[in-house]
C-alpha cells in the first residue's frame, strides 16, 4: 500500500501532538478530615503583608525514604495537665491563701502582676498543712528566682520565683503564706507526681473562618465536676466556651471563632479549666491547646492535568487549577507515592511550588523534578497525598487534602 508524503506527514504531526498534549486528571471526592472550603471569602490584606512577597514562581522537590511511614492526615494534638492558675491578691496571701493538692512535691510559682508588686523572697514563705505551721527551711526542698528560671530556659514574669515544696507537707489543702507580698499575683501550681490529669483537644489543628470546631476536655484520676473555657485570639480578642458533659464524663464545646479576628499570623488559644474531685477532695485542673484559623481567600478550583513531559526527562509536572478571592502568592505542597511491585504505596518525593495569583482562576503547576525520581524503584500509578494549599501573606492553611489525585 502506498503511502503520501502529505499524508505521512500530517500523521506524524497528530502523532506528535498527542504526545505533548496535557492528560486530564480527576480530584479524589475529599473526605470529611479533608480542609476544603465551601466559600472564597475576599480579604484585603495589609500592604505590608503581601508587598514584599515576590512575584516569580518557584517550585523544588527531593526524594523520600520510601521505607519511611507518612500520616497524610494530621493527627490531632492532646495537651496534657497536672497544673492549674489562680489569682491572689497581697491580701489573700499574707493571711494564708489555700491551695489544693493532689501529691507531694508540688511546684508553685509566684509572679507580680504588676510592676509595683513587691517580688517575694522565697526564704519568707511560710505554708499552714495539717494543722501547723511551717517556715520555708522545713516546707521548701528547692527554691529557683527569676534569673534561675531564666537561665534554664523558662520564659517566665519579672520577679518570678519558683519553690518545690518538701514531702513532709504531704497533700490535699495547704496554705501559702508570703508576708511580705504587696500588690497582686499569678499563683501557678504544678504537680509532676499527680495522677489527676486533665487532657484537652482541639479536633482540627486549623479551621476556616466561619466554621465550628470541636474542643473536648477530659479527665483521668477523678470525676469533673465543671469545666469552663476561654477563646483567645492573637489580636488580644477573646469569647466564651461553653462546654457541655458527655455521657462518658468528657465535656465538649462546639466554638465558631469569631471570623472578624481571623486573618494574620498567630494560632487562637482555647483555655479550659475546672474542679476534679477524687474521695472528697477538690484540685482545680486548667489546660490550654492551640489552633489555626484561616480565611478561605483561594481554593483548588478542580482542574489538574499532567503536563507534557520531555523526552528522556523523568519529572512529572502536575498543573492545578487554583481559583483566588484574593491576590497573593499561593503556595501547594505535595506528597508523591508510587508503586512496589507488589501494588502497594510508599513515599516517593515531595514537592513545594509557589506563585503569585491575581483574583481569579489561575495554576500552579507542582514539579517533581527528575533528580528526585530518577533514583526510585517506585512506579507509576502515582499517587498525590497531603496536597497543602498555603497564603504566603501570612502562611495560612487555606484547603488540605489526604488523599487529592490518582496518576496512572
Amino acid at each position: 500500500m502506498k503511502i503520501s508524503m502529505s499524508s505521512l506527514i500530517v500523521s506524524l504531526l497528530l502523532a506528535g501532538s498527542a504526545a505533548t498534549a496535557a492528560t486530564p486528571l480527576q480530584l479524589i471526592a475529599p473526605r470529611s478530615s479533608d480542609l476544603v472550603p465551601s466559600r472564597l471569602q475576599a480579604t484585603t490584606p495589609a500592604r505590608s503583608a503581601i508587598a514584599d512577597l515576590d512575584r516569580q514562581p518557584v517550585s523544588m522537590s527531593w526524594a523520600l525514604d520510601a521505607k519511611q511511614a507518612l500520616d497524610a492526615r494530621p493527627v490531632p494534638f492532646t495537651r496534657q495537665s497536672r497544673e492549674y492558675w489562680i489569682d491572689a491578691s497581697a491580701a489573700q496571701l499574707q493571711q494564708g491563701f489555700a491551695l489544693s493538692t493532689s501529691a507531694n512535691g508540688a511546684l508553685i510559682r509566684l509572679s507580680p502582676h504588676a510592676d509595683n508588686a513587691q517580688v517575694i523572697d522565697a526564704s519568707t514563705l511560710l505554708f499552714r498543712a495539717n494543722g501547723r505551721l511551717y517556715t520555708a527551711s522545713d516546707a521548701v526542698r528547692s527554691a529557683a528566682d527569676q534569673d534561675a528560671l531564666r537561665a534554664a530556659g523558662m520564659d517566665v514574669p519579672s520577679g518570678s520565683v519558683v519553690v518545690k515544696l518538701a514531702d513532709t507537707l504531704g497533700s490535699g489543702r495547704i496554705e501559702l503564706i508570703a508576708p511580705d507580698a504587696a500588690g497582686s499575683y499569678l499563683v501557678h501550681v504544678f504537680e509532676p507526681a499527680s495522677k489527676i490529669v486533665m487532657s484537652l483537644q482541639a479536633e482540627r489543628d486549623t479551621v476556616l473562618a466561619g466554621d465550628r470546631v470541636r474542643i473536648v476536655t477530659a479527665i483521668e484520676g477523678a470525676t469533673l465536676d465543671r469545666v469552663e473555657g476561654l477563646l483567645s485570639a492573637p489580636d488580644g480578642s477573646s469569647q466564651d466556651v461553653s462546654f457541655l458533659r458527655q455521657g462518658n464524663g468528657s465535656y465538649a464545646a462546639l466554638v465558631r471563632p469569631d471570623p472578624a479576628h481571623a486573618g494574620g499570623f498567630g494560632l487562637w488559644e482555647v483555655h479550659a479549666f475546672g474542679n476534679a474531685s477524687n474521695r472528697g477532695l477538690s484540685v482545680p485542673r486548667d489546660a490550654r491547646t492551640a489552633f489555626a484559623v484561616s480565611v478561605a481567600s483561594a481554593r483548588l478550583s478542580g482542574s489538574i492535568e499532567r503536563a507534557p513531559g520531555i523526552a528522556k526527562d523523568p519529572a512529572l509536572k502536575l498543573v492545578i487549577g487554583v481559583e483566588a478571592a484574593t491576590a497573593s502568592r499561593y503556595q501547594l505542597a505535595g506528597t508523591l507515592y508510587g508503586s512496589r511491585s507488589d501494588g502497594s504505596l510508599a513515599p516517593l518525593a515531595i514537592a513545594h511550588s509557589a506563585a503569585w495569583l491575581e483574583a481569579g482562576t489561575a495554576a500552579i503547576t507542582l514539579t517533581f523534578d527528575g533528580q528526585s525520581l530518577g533514583n526510585s524503584l517506585l512506579r507509576a500509578p502515582y499517587e498525590i497525598r497531603d496536597l497543602r494549599l498555603i497564603n504566603q501573606a501570612d502562611m495560612s492553611l487555606v484547603e488540605r487534602r489526604e488523599r487529592a489525585a490518582r496518576i496512572d
